[in-house]
């Protein structure tokens, strides 16, 4: 392994530790965090969605909004225009829940990223978009 790609295992790992520790302090599993992290501020999402916008398995996801919908953070409800595709909803409660819980994080978040400022930050989205795009294009080679 080069010294370019132990450094990208390195911040990679570095960053999801700093959200694994951050779940933790929070009492709550990892995969719940993302998930919560992936509903906030959103009217409505399919389990499909959840799955693509936090790398999760389909899996892991039904198992996450199993125990949300035990708790009634969420209510599930028919799409629509795919009746048997569910959208996923967060109810008052779990919208309060998630607000305490996402919130203060989106926060430090966007600190971070006003310390780091614009053109770093469109530097990073930049490079990450690339980074996964030729990564894609080499995964399919591999298929």
């Amino acid at each position: 392994m080069s010294t370019n790609e132990q450094k990208l295992w390195g911040v990679w790992g570095q960053a999801n530790g700093l959200y694994s520790s951050w779940a933790a302090s929070q009492n709550i599993n990892y995969y719940l965090s993302l998930v919560l992290y992936a509903l906030d501020g959103q009217k409505a999402m399919t389990q499909k969605k959840i799955c693509i916008c936090t790398g999760l398995a389909k899996q892991t996801v039904n198992s996450v909004i199993r125990s949300l919908k035990e708790d009634k953070y969420i209510e599930l409800v028919p799409g629509s225009e795919d009746r048997r595709e569910k959208q996923v909803i967060l109810t008052e409660k779990g919208i309060s829940y998630c607000s305490k819980l996402i919130t203060p994080l989106r926060e430090m978040e966007h600190r971070a990223l006003q310390i780091m400022g614009n053109d770093r930050v469109q530097q990073m989205v930049d490079n990450i978009t690339l980074f996964n795009t030729l990564l894609e294009k080499e995964m399919e080679k591999k298929v």
